[in-house]
């Protein structure tokens, strides 16, 4: 009898920079590399790309772009914009993805040893506030 053992899906985002977040998740949920996207906005490094500029180039980018309000579990793969507190301003969110599974990857440091199947984080209870999800599809 053969015993089968489940270990934890890792994170597999990495940020770069302290408010780099969102190059690594959109990268993930297009497959554009992180050079290509930190090229074509270089804000994204930092962290001032809003959701309206990504909209745009997403779309700039052949895709159909879906903005939902919340963090719904149901359109997978997609971005959730969340913030660990209630925010104050622009600058207390950041971007995590979920992949196909629906297992969720955030590329901040702070979460590297987390599963990203951990059922806590795939139902996102970490986070105090989840503000919108962008989820994509080829045109």
């Amino acid at each position: 009898m053969a015993i089968a053992y489940k270990f934890p899906k890792q994170q597999k985002l990495r940020q770069d920079s302290p408010r780099g977040c969102s190059v690594a998740v959109f990268s993930a949920l297009t497959g554009i590399p992180e050079d290509e996207i930190r090229r074509d906005l270089p804000g994204a490094a930092v962290g001032t790309v809003d959701v309206d500029q990504w909209t745009k180039w997403l779309e700039s980018k052949g895709v159909k772009v879906l903005k939902r309000d919340g963090c719904p579990s149901d359109i997978v793969p997609c971005a959730h914009l969340v913030a660990l507190n209630p925010p104050r301003n622009r600058s207390d969110f950041h971007w995590i993805y979920r992949d196909e599974d629906g297992d969720v990857h955030d590329p901040s440091p702070v979460w590297a040893a987390m599963p990203a199947d951990d059922a806590r984080f795939r139902e996102l209870a970490y986070y105090e506030h989840k503000e919108l999800t962008i989820s994509i599809s080829k045109s």
